[in-house]
């Protein structure tokens, strides 16, 4: 059977995919009750460190240990942040005793947000231990890989002393050479990966065909025997990649390049797929959970779609010949050659992204639209920075000028080229999250459009035009039925977002935020509320509304602000309480001059006015036009929501004076508060608000609370909760349930909650 292994791959990967769809959870180590934030001791061996900094620029160390006076399932290391100005770090190797803080990495509480344990767990890495501080050690050490750890860390501390880098160079370097992110600041990750080249900062096959391959040719030159130039390299490539720390994409390349090496040797041709195929027995094999593992699937997707589809593309796109004659030199011409090279490109991309499509939907859910064009641009001059970049690691001082300077200006280019992409209007697309059916059926019709008619035609295939074109249209095809997602009537999305709030309301293809903030999560924005716009393909809010200035409801909304600038979700209009100029506090204001840099509209709100969205309707109850108050809760925008007999009373933190003019707004319109299906309990469940009369007065069927896990405020109070069971209404908690998602259609509802998983109706 030409090549056995591609089968053989496809099987091992089908079973092992049914194998974690049964005992997922098996994978994901958890620490036992009561010992989670307690401090307790470890001993094992240190396998690997590394040096990252802190929030203050610091150096932190981390190290890496097997522990062997504890269980940790199927996992094999503990992370450990040594304490800050501890001067002694173990080598690798040594056995170690370690006093620290005991921490679980945290689940996800919000559909499309990081999921911290699944990634940890791809480097079976159980837990962290915090403020670690080495209590006992005996002194031995792993030679080759703490020389290589040493080694490692003198290239970093080249390339900073490099006068000509800026700090931004060195960091990009340090990636893309050395395999070390963690210098690399967040604007620069999402500038490369909103550009669609994050790719190249993966010590991957670029730097096996520049240092292996180089190296291989070169002693090949030197006449040595076939044993010596094959050994080498591979030695090499195994050191180089121990150096920088074996991530997926770095072993299917030295994989590959082993077995590309080896195969001459043994008298075999080399086969790339069968390589691949290889490499990716050996992962999962080794970690199961690679099949969850984004960077994993990106990476064998991509050469898949080089060595796989692209050839199928080329062959159904190949013209026929129109007896035009070739004369010598033609191919020579540069005009010809041009597009050749840009014909090669377009294709390329095209094979790539019908490739890793699905990876986008799946982890991602959005799209670099221009991601063909900067990759075309960006690529060819990849070779010479990687080429000056190993330089700047071997050279200081004058030396250094000249790779340092050529580096400097190809990624100064880089820079320019992503900042003008992502700004192009409609360089992102906002294609939201796609299931595993859903992909299963595109790879489907994809293999059904490029290959199958291929071996039932056979040769005839060539005077049969149709089946060319119907092969062509099923791509299309596959794509609109992955990307499609079709908006429920309506739903409201409490997100998990700590001690704060975040509502995301969608009304067919119109979209509104109500309040986006923490004061327990840092970046609410970055990692829970835009992640979560995102997997629901929501590319611009019709509006954000804010009940009142408090940072735990508007610290995500000015990040996601922050982002539009950058090119990132839009916002077409800020809503906020029309209060007196005396009631609006620096973060108000804050607001205003924000929304005015970024020419977003700013309208204010008061009691009788309405915002439409979709079908939906928001009678605003609070606060009076004009308001003054001493505090910001008082004044916090309540919205009575409509949608057909569906109502819904979103009240913030609203408390004292405002809470007492809603009551008698209540009162004087008792049949408007009537059959109240849904309340967003005020101020996060505190005793101080919603009490026995207000909720006697609405009486709703559900109480949604967005509180913080573990907050040092003890919201919910045991008072409200025991007001809300007296009436009747079922309680639904973001601190236990993570999101809470509601959907409403033909005035039926359907609940959802994220780390339940379950459904139910009402």
């Amino acid at each position: 059977m030409k090549r056995p292994l591609c089968p053989v791959a496809l099987v091992i990967t089908a079973i092992v995919f049914i194998y974690l769809r049964i005992s997922f959870t098996d994978y994901l180590y958890q620490l036992p009750d009561g010992i989670d934030g307690k401090t307790g001791f470890i001993t094992g061996v240190v396998a690997r460190k590394e040096a990252r900094p802190d929030p203050s620029g610091d150096s932190l160390n981390v190290i890496y240990v097997v522990p062997q006076n504890i269980s940790i399932g199927k996992m094999k290391y503990v992370m450990c942040s040594l304490k800050e100005g501890d001067d002694y770090i173990p080598s690798i190797g040594e056995h170690v005793k370690i006093r620290g803080e005991f921490t679980s990495f945290k689940k996800v509480r919000n559909p499309g947000g990081f999921d911290s344990r699944l990634y940890y767990a791809t480097m079976k890495i159980a837990f962290r231990l915090f403020d670690a501080q080495v209590t006992e050690t005996d002194g031995k050490k792993d030679v080759l890989r703490e020389k290589l750890y040493n080694l490692k860390m003198f290239f970093e501390k080249n390339l900073d002393s490099n006068k000509v880098l800026t700090e931004s160079d060195c960091a990009v370097l340090k990636a893309m050479i050395l395999g070390d992110k963690a210098y690399m600041d967040d604007d620069i990750k999402d500038m490369y990966k909103n550009s669609g080249i994050m790719h190249i900062l993966a010590v991957s096959g670029l730097h096996i065909s520049i240092i292996g391959m180089g190296l291989y040719k070169v002693l090949r030159k030197c006449k040595l025997k076939p044993l010596f130039y094959t050994v080498i390299p591979i030695i090499v490539m195994y050191l180089y990649g121990e150096m920088c720390g074996i991530g997926s994409s770095s072993f299917r390349a030295i994989c590959m390049f082993t077995m590309r090496l080896i195969a001459p040797l043994v008298g075999r041709t080399y086969d790339i797929l069968s390589g691949l195929a290889m490499a990716e027995i050996l992962l999962i094999l080794d970690c199961p959970l690679y099949l969850y593992n984004s960077g994993f699937l990106f990476s064998f997707c991509a050469v898949i779609g080089v060595t796989v589809v692209r050839p199928a593309l080329e062959d159904m796109f190949e013209k026929k010949k129109n007896g035009k004659l070739m004369f010598s030199g033609d191919e020579d011409n540069i005009l010809y050659k041009g597009k050749q090279f840009l014909r090669s490109g377009f294709i390329s991309g095209i094979a790539i992204m019908i490739s890793t499509l699905p990876i986008y939907m799946a982890y991602y859910y959005t799209y670099p639209l221009f991601s063909l064009i900067s990759n075309m641009i960006i690529i060819p001059l990849l070779s010479i920075l990687m080429g000056v970049g190993i330089l700047c690691l071997f050279v200081v001082g004058i030396t250094g000028f000249v790779p340092g300077i050529i580096a400097h200006i190809i990624l100064l280019f880089y820079k320019n080229v992503c900042g003008v992409q992502t700004l192009l209007p409609g360089n992102t697309l906002y294609i939201g999250h796609a299931g595993t059916l859903k992909i299963a059926c595109y790879c489907l019709i994809v293999c059904i459009g490029l290959f199958f008619p291929k071996y039932l035609f056979g040769k005839r295939r060539q005077i049969m035009n149709i089946e060319k074109y119907i092969r062509m249209a099923l791509i299309p095809i596959a794509t609109v039925i992955l990307v499609y997602n079709p908006k429920p009537s309506l739903t409201i999305s409490a997100l998990y977002v700590g001690q704060g709030d975040g509502i995301v309301i969608e009304d067919g293809r119109e979209r509104i935020l109500i309040d986006g903030g923490s004061t327990s999560e840092k970046k609410v924005g970055r990692y829970s509320i835009i992640p979560y716009l995102k997997y629901r393909a929501i590319g611009s809010l019709d509006a954000a509304v804010v009940t009142h200035e408090d940072n735990d409801h508007i610290s995500g909304l000015l990040e996601i602000m922050d982002d539009m600038e950058k090119g990132g979700i839009r916002i077409k209009r800020l809503i906020l309480p029309d209060v007196s100029e005396k009631s609006r506090g620096d973060n108000y204001r804050e607001l205003e001059k924000r929304a005015g840099e970024l020419g977003i509209p700013v309208s204010y709100i008061s009691t009788g006015e309405e915002i439409t969205v979709g079908k939906t309707k928001f009678l605003c109850i609070n606060p009076d036009k004009g308001m003054t108050t001493e505090g910001a809760n008082a004044y916090s925008t309540v919205l009575l929501m409509s949608y057909g007999e569906f109502k819904a009373l979103l009240t913030g933190d609203v408390e004292e004076e405002g809470q007492e003019n809603i009551k008698d707004l209540i009162r004087k319109n008792p049949r408007i508060f009537k059959d109240i299906t849904l309340l967003k309990v005020a101020h996060h469940g505190s005793k101080y608000t919603t009490d026995e009369e207000f909720l006697e007065l609405i009486r709703p069927k559900i109480a949604l609370i967005s509180c913080g896990e573990n907050n040092r405020y003890g919201h919910p109070h045991e008072e409200v909760l025991e007001r809300l069971e007296n009436i009747g209404s079922k309680i639904y908690r973001t601190d236990e349930s993570g999101a809470v998602i509601f959907r409403i259609k033909n005035d039926r509802m359907e609940a959802e909650c994220f780390l339940n998983q379950g459904k139910e109706f009402q």
